[in-house]
């Protein structure tokens, strides 16, 4: 855990209310060209952040009004490899910053207002690309090329002065290593660090894009520096329910959720969501009163659903100052077996029956066969291997490629 952080220490005490949807807050207004900046840039609504301020500056403070404690910036995807297809790859540290500034400047006057901290998170979406896969337009960017953007993206955001960083609506369990990598360098440079929130993606069926497991992407995470970890977007809350239980069961680190208002739906060729704010505040309260500590909204979410789901967790409407209202979840209960991940799922260390089979055949050291397929660039024999290894029963295996 990150020494002497104020959202930390609030965290400790209490739940955390996020805010809502900036990007389908955004799309509410009757935006033209000028509002971005020229034809060039229609569409890129990180870059509003510069055009114009007073509309992200009025989002926030719509959600600042109704009681939450943190807001995030308007740079879901104000990475290089993104704003560089408008032709703003120049502009990356500049957007954010400017993000960054605005968000804290809303935050700070709520706070002098209504006499309680309140926190601005970083907002750091996807590349866009997805290491994992095999599209070559889509997996043509490498891990190393990953964590650079993703360390210049989060440099802006330190500078603009964010209590925490975000990385959420995340598809891809390597690009998100990759991105925790690349915060890592940025807090080298910048010469100070923040909390680190990891939140992934979920379908319906509980697994992220390429298949991984709400246990694989909890191993994966918890090995690594971060501070909280959760759950946003693609489902509404009601679809929650079995990956949040495992988290509140196994993650050794505080939980978030922020569900989207409902499943979308396809009314014109447009995205509505269609979940009210009361339902969404029910559903998403149950889980604050169940012991996640960081609760809010995505993508549908208004002003109005977290006006609701403040008074879930209250008892009553958001009443400036309102300084002494907090809600204290349970303590959990953690019982994580250690474990180890694959990109797909996690498998506990220790085994019953005993013992824990480790496939060993996978080596270029101890297996003269495999060391000659890997010379002869054989792959597909290295891997039917490995697979009659497990298909043997191995629960893991140990792969070495290494030649001398």
């Amino acid at each position: 855990m990150t020494p002497a952080s104020p959202y930390l220490e609030q965290l400790a005490r209490r739940v955390i209310l996020f805010d809502g949807a900036m990007g389908t807050s955004i799309q509410s207004y009757p935006l033209t060209e000028m509002d971005f900046g020229g034809a060039a840039f229609l569409g890129c609504i990180d870059y509003l952040s510069i055009t114009r301020p007073a509309i992200i500056r009025e989002i926030h403070d719509s959600f600042m009004s109704v009681g939450c404690d943190a807001i995030e910036t308007n740079t879901f995807r104000a990475n290089r490899l993104t704003l560089q297809e408008f032709g703003l790859g120049d502009q990356t540290l500049a957007i954010n910053e400017a993000a960054a500034r605005i968000a804290r400047e809303s935050a700070d006057r709520a706070a002098r207002d209504s006499g309680r901290p309140r926190f601005v998170a970083g907002s750091i979406g996807p590349s866009g690309k997805l290491p994992s896969g095999d599209d070559p337009d889509l997996s043509d960017w490498g891990y190393e090329d990953l964590a650079a953007l993703f360390q210049e993206q989060a440099f802006g955001l330190l500078k603009g002065g964010v209590d925490l960083l975000l990385i959420e609506t995340s598809q891809d369990i390597l690009e998100v290593k990759a991105a925790i990598e690349g915060i890592q360098r940025s807090f080298a440079d910048a010469g100070r660090r923040v909390p680190l929130q990891a939140q992934v993606t979920l379908d319906t069926s509980g697994r992220m894009l390429f298949g991984t497991d709400i246990a694989g992407a909890l191993t994966t995470l918890a090995a690594l520096p971060v501070d909280l970890i959760g759950l946003n977007c693609s489902t509404g809350p009601e679809h929650m329910r079995e990956p949040l239980r495992f988290l509140l069961e196994q993650s050794p680190y505080p939980v978030s959720v922020m569900p989207n208002a409902g499943l979308p739906l396809n009314v014109e060729g447009e995205a509505v969501y269609p979940m009210q704010p009361v339902p969404f505040a029910q559903l998403v309260g149950e889980f604050a009163r169940q012991g996640v500590r960081v609760v809010g909204g995505c993508c549908g979410t208004t002003p109005a659903h977290i006006a609701s789901l403040y008074e879930q967790l209250h008892g009553e409407v958001y009443d400036p100052p309102g300084n002494g209202r907090y809600f204290s979840p349970p303590p959990r209960q953690v019982s994580a077996a250690p474990s180890t991940s694959s990109a797909m799922t996690a498998v506990a260390i220790q085994q019953e029956p005993r013992p824990t089979l480790i496939g060993e055949r996978v080596n270029s050291q101890g297996s003269r066969r495999v060391k000659r397929l890997l010379l002869a660039e054989d792959y597909d024999s290295i891997v039917q291997i490995a697979v009659d290894q497990v298909a043997r029963g191995a629960h893991m295996l140990d792969v070495c490629v290494a030649l001398t």
